[in-house]
């Protein structure tokens, strides 16, 4: 497991390289970029390369997220739900990834708390506000339904000859079970059967 560790350790460096040092090297060159830029119109040779140094930088992003994910993974398995620095990070890294920092307001950002509330209670309040008009209407729709016979045919019991007919339209080797009589061992007691009901 030693050996296969090292190897692992090789073949991740060769592979992925280190992610932090890349990610730096990526974010220099994005600044370089944009220091350029000095008010002028980027050229299109530089826009396509700084387009490109994001693409880098974003796929980098997710191979170090994905990378805590299998340590905080990991760190779980070792350490559980205990009352551990590592659960309070993990609790406190959570809360900061789902946590709202700010909202749109009449096409402005806006970070205070109290605005932030207000605006969250008023989307729920319009999603979920019920409305007695729903502006759907069954007026023209006709669904098919049975007649008055057949409801009644449903609900009454069946008749000696229905279920003799039944019985007969099946398969010679079906059953309802496979430790079940079949259907031609049925049909062949079928007199017997009559007599004692």
């Amino acid at each position: 497991m030693k050996c296969l560790k090292c190897d692992l350790k090789v073949w991740n460096r060769d592979v992925f390289g280190h992610l932090d040092i890349e990610k730096k090297r990526v974010l220099k060159e994005i600044e370089v970029l944009n220091n350029q830029d000095d008010g002028i119109e980027f050229g299109d040779q530089v826009r396509m390369k700084r387009l490109d140094l994001l693409g880098q930088l974003k796929v980098i992003n997710k191979k170090c997220e994905s990378l805590h994910r299998q340590k905080a993974r990991t760190n779980w398995f070792v350490h559980g739900d205990a009352n551990t620095r590592f659960y309070h990070i993990a609790i406190r890294w959570r809360r900061l990834k789902n946590e709202v920092k700010g909202v749109n307001v009449g096409g402005q950002w806006c970070e205070v708390p109290e605005v932030v509330r207000r605006e969250a209670k008023m989307m729920f309040e319009e999603r979920f506000t019920a409305k007695r008009d729903f502006g759907i209407g069954l007026d023209n729709v006709y669904f098919k339904s049975l007649s008055a016979d057949d409801s009644m045919r449903i609900i009454s019991t069946a008749s000696e000859e229905e279920v003799k007919e039944a019985v007969w339209m099946c398969e010679g080797s079906k059953s309802p079970c496979p430790d079940a009589i079949t259907s031609t061992l049925l049909n062949t007691i079928w007199r017997l059967l009559s007599m004692i009901s």
